[in-house]
């Protein structure tokens, strides 16, 4: 009886002590929020961006809040830093989103109250970074970079516990708590890009350019949260980002340099020769940047990367994260500039191809995509507003642009073959690096026609895509202000794509710079071209 007695006895201090173990095993530590008041920073922006339907002029000023981390750049060997940006020692490092447009950033420190001006001196669009630099030396005073740690796979004990800031005002700082739910690739639609980004849950509260914290280490800085779900981008990432800022000339973060397919009808894999049995991913579009886009060519099949084979819809075995696609070895495999062998089917027979690790670059495409921190490039010519189609300009018909801007213009974002302005669609060169590619021709638009006496009968003209003006093939706005010193005859033509409301117009040579003149004054236009 005295047995069965202390057996129950420990059974219920055994559930009582377990009781109180388990949270601590199953919840990891809570970071100390001191160090941060050191490290992280408040921010305010106050951004403008441009009106692309009306070029010279700007949209009204909006505000965005979130926060600024301190770093130090690492050091690099043979960097000319005396004519570099960054001869402070400490930057500021933020989301692209958070400054981007913006005619002035205001930062400030937990201890002190007085906000400090900042000045943004390096911008990836692409990656959703940018660096900040404050002049002021008071306001540097104790505080300390970040140290940056790799992030701990989902696979291994507790990596899931994660911690972010949560800001209840500026001087009521607090930590909240969240989870990693996976490793995966995010699309930034906005630049085309594919790179490595943390999907979190139960993060809401943070904000763009909140630290990311895991067993006490930072692995990561928030890039957005809402409804408890957050992306953050890995320190690896970050730390490449701050490599490449510290260089002579900075380059984009590393990037495979294709579009792909998996390929689901056995009859186009028998078209192209491959092997059924052979596992890997079809190269249905060559970039002009990017890892491989040197030496693979639309139509290849693309079997491994490195040492790494390729299943039937782009994944690979990564050491840390698990079956993932293969642009996260992009993570932590590879660097830009490391040597890469690529193995490929190509019209039926396999071959190695050797490449270089490339950046994502943004030249390269007929619809430029979004930028920021640029003025729209127009021209105007006896009130004919000509301007290249870009995304910027497309992102006018508002968030559901895709099914609101005209169909014409649309269809240049997938290259469609079967609307051709030029023979040759490639003009000119870029260099980056050790490459060099063709820049693509631009699509010139009128956007619209502003009134004057000079354009009666034109003036509902609006998104005509331009094709020759005197004679002249229009590839770039630079070639809107040169046929327009060579005028074939007494009148200017312009001729358009078929499917726009006119196919040609003409204008007088002799009344066009009086026009100009009116329309530059009745509507106050700073100025009629902007390149």
């Amino acid at each position: 009886m005295i047995i069965k007695h202390l057996s129950f006895y420990l059974l219920g201090w055994s559930l009582f002590g377990a009781a109180f173990v388990l949270p601590a095993v199953l919840h990891a530590k809570v970071p100390d929020i001191k160090p941060w008041f050191q490290q992280a920073v408040l921010l305010k922006s106050y951004q403008q961006s441009y009106d692309w339907l009306t070029p010279w002029e700007k949209r009204e000023i909006r505000t965005q809040t979130g926060m600024a981390l301190v770093v130090r750049l690492p050091e690099i060997e043979n960097s000319q830093k005396a004519e570099s940006p960054f001869k402070q020692s400490l930057l500021l490092l933020t989301t692209a989103e958070m400054v981007a447009d913006a005619t002035l950033i205001e930062v400030t420190r937990k201890d002190i109250r007085q906000p400090f001006q900042a000045k943004l001196v390096l911008m990836d669009y692409a990656a959703n970074l940018a660096l900040l630099k404050i002049e002021n030396n008071e306001f540097w005073d104790k505080l300390k970079p970040v140290e940056w740690s790799p992030v701990k796979s989902t696979a291994k004990p507790d990596p899931n516990n994660i911690y972010s800031l949560k800001i209840k005002s500026a001087q009521e700082w607090e930590m909240e708590s969240g989870k990693i739910e996976l490793m995966a690739v995010g699309h930034r639609e906005v630049s085309g890009a594919w790179l490595p980004i943390l999907k979190l849950s139960g993060v809401s509260k943070s904000g763009q350019g909140f630290p990311l914290l895991q067993d006490n280490e930072t692995v990561g800085m928030i890039l957005e949260a809402r409804s408890g779900e957050a992306k953050a981008i890995p320190a690896e990432m970050l730390l490449e980002f701050l490599e490449h800022a510290g260089g002579d000339s900075y380059r984009s973060l590393p990037h495979r340099g294709f579009h792909w397919r998996k390929l689901t009808q056995r009859s186009t894999a028998d078209y192209f020769q491959i092997p059924p049995e052979k596992s890997g991913i079809w190269i249905s579009r060559v970039l002009p940047y990017g890892t491989g886009s040197d030496v693979l060519q639309s139509g290849d099949y693309l079997t491994k990367i490195g040492k790494w084979s390729l299943s039937y819809d782009g994944k690979i075995e990564h050491p840390e994260w698990g079956l993932s696609l293969f642009d996260l070895l992009f993570l932590d495999q590879f660097k830009v500039g490391d040597s890469l062998k690529l193995a490929v089917i190509r019209k039926g027979k396999p071959i190695i191809l050797q490449t270089k690790v490339s950046p994502y670059e943004e030249d390269g495409r007929t619809v430029p995509l979004k930028r920021v921190g640029y003025a729209p490039r127009y021209v105007i010519q006896g009130g004919f507003l000509f301007q290249e189609l870009t995304m910027n300009y497309l992102s006018m018909w508002g968030t559901n642009w895709r099914s609101r801007a005209p169909v014409r213009l649309r269809l240049f974002l997938g290259q469609n073959k079967s609307v051709m302005i030029h023979e040759n669609n490639k003009t000119g060169e870029s260099t980056s690096g050790n490459k060099t590619f063709a820049s693509a021709a631009r699509v010139v638009l009128v956007t619209q026609v502003i009134p004057d006496q000079l354009n009666i009968g034109y003036q509902k003209l609006s998104n005509a895509i331009v094709l020759q003006i005197n004679g002249r093939q229009i590839r770039h706005l630079k070639d809107v202000i040169e046929a327009f010193l060579n005028p074939e005859s007494e009148y200017h033509r312009i001729d358009f794509l078929p499917g726009s409301d006119r196919l040609s117009v003409v204008l007088p040579v002799k009344e066009l710079k009086q026009s100009n003149r009116r329309i530059q004054n009745n509507f106050r236009i700073p100025k009629l071209q902007s390149l």
